[in-house]
């Protein structure tokens, strides 16, 4: 055999290495979470878990083209720096091939452009300020609400109750700004008088702000308590405690996911009962083969309810992999080119992502998440347990509950 066939299969068997090499790589996808303070460590932990799910299916199954997918998620605090730091790793160290979660709009908002730089796709899952879809970056898609489209259906509940006076404590963050703003202007126009506050969002002392709302003439007869994390907690506690609400005269709206999670009732006790909730989401509806095995499975994992920040985690895993099918490949801007076109029935509906440029926050921005206000009626109930307010047509009661005197 001459030099050249020597070379020729040299270079055929290394060819048949590297293919086989790459055949039995872990295809590495990437999550984001608030899994420490100050970020809300139950939102993170709900995305995570929801995240492990999908990825145990997928492995369950068989992989994705003929691979294991391998999970890693790495802690962001609920900080856009170490939201920033994490991302990096995750596009250039680990080399994923696309991420999802984060919770805390600021930390979505600064990731998004090191999408953009790294040219890989992330899935924003439990962050719901306007600005993360609203740039119209091209790497980022979004499977939860935007502030404009949950607080404008809220405000719509709002108005039909016929609240007068609302009260909004907020975070100063994008999120609370966009509170603040999509409820001023959907409930001012109808002549609902809005009063509004925002704060640190690592305050753990309301009185002051509650006070002045105690002492306020006309008293709001609603108060929309805008903050993550343990911060929502111990607003709705302090709430509770200086008998601003929920009483008969004033209900209480609590806008951050922490509502929805088992510790609310650690907290509150029994005076978490008629505290009013916004979920993205519900277990069971639609009410699917899907919805219920995940809900299954999430109890099983986790021994927890599951709400719709976990199935925001799982969806967005299983969104990457629906994309990776479709195109046969994990080359990051095919994935992302097949998230465009996708349309796949998750646990909360048909997902897809438009390419809507106006409004701005509407770009590839899931149109179609379902919103709720429910409302707990009984001590320790689960969301899906909890009275649904709203939308009318899914109500399961035909009024709000107010405290007794």
């Amino acid at each position: 055999m001459t030099s050249r066939h020597w070379a020729l299969l040299a270079a055929l068997i290394a060819i048949t290495l590297t293919g086989r090499a790459e055949a039995d790589e872990a295809i590495k996808v990437g999550g984001i979470a608030p899994l420490s303070p100050p970020g809300g460590v139950q939102t993170g932990e709900s995305l995570r878990d929801g995240m492990i799910i999908a990825v145990n299916e997928i492995n369950a199954a068989g992989g994705l083209l003929g691979r294991a997918v391998e999970l890693i998620v790495e802690d962001t605090s609920g900080v856009p720096e170490k939201g920033v730091a994490a991302f990096e790793r995750l596009a250039t160290l680990e080399n994923v091939v696309a991420v999802t979660g984060s919770a805390h709009s600021a930390v979505c908002t600064a990731v998004g452009p090191v999408a953009q730089t790294h040219d890989v796709a992330f899935i924003a899952g439990e962050c719901w300020s306007d600005n993360v879809t609203g740039a119209q970056i091209p790497e980022v898609f979004r499977i939860t609400v935007a502030n404009s489209l949950v607080y404008s259906v809220a405000a719509d509940w709002v108005k039909e109750v016929g609240f007068d006076h609302v009260a909004i404590i907020a975070e100063n963050s994008d999120w609370g700004f966009g509170i603040i703003e999509v409820f001023t202007t959907n409930l001012e126009s109808a002549g609902v008088k809005v009063t509004s506050f925002t704060a640190e969002r690592t305050l753990t002392d309301f009185t002051p702000q509650l006070l002045s709302l105690k002492r306020a003439d006309p008293q709001p007869d609603l108060i929309v308590a805008g903050f993550t994390g343990s911060g929502l907690l111990l607003m709705l506690r302090q709430a509770y405690d200086l008998g601003i609400a929920p009483t008969a005269e004033t209900a209480v709206f609590a806008a951050g996911a922490d509502v929805l999670e088992p510790e609310f009732w650690n907290v509150m006790g029994d005076d978490g009962v008629y505290v009013i909730g916004n979920p993205a989401g519900l277990p069971g509806k639609p009410d699917t083969p899907l919805s219920r095995s995940f809900g299954a499975a999430y109890e099983e994992l986790t021994g927890r309810p599951a709400n719709a920040v976990a199935m925001e985690g799982y969806d967005g895993v299983m969104v990457i992999a629906e994309a990776i099918k479709a195109v046969g490949s994990t080359d990051r801007a095919a994935i992302q080119e097949a998230l465009r076109a996708l349309r796949w029935d998750g646990t909360r509906g048909t997902i897809y992502f438009p390419a809507t440029t106006e409004p701005a926050w509407a770009f590839q921005q899931w149109p179609e998440v379902p919103i709720f206000v429910i409302q707990y009626d009984t001590p320790n109930q689960t969301p899906g347990e909890a009275q649904i307010l709203w939308p009318r047509r899914l109500a399961t009661t035909d009024r709000l509950l107010l405290a007794p005197n």
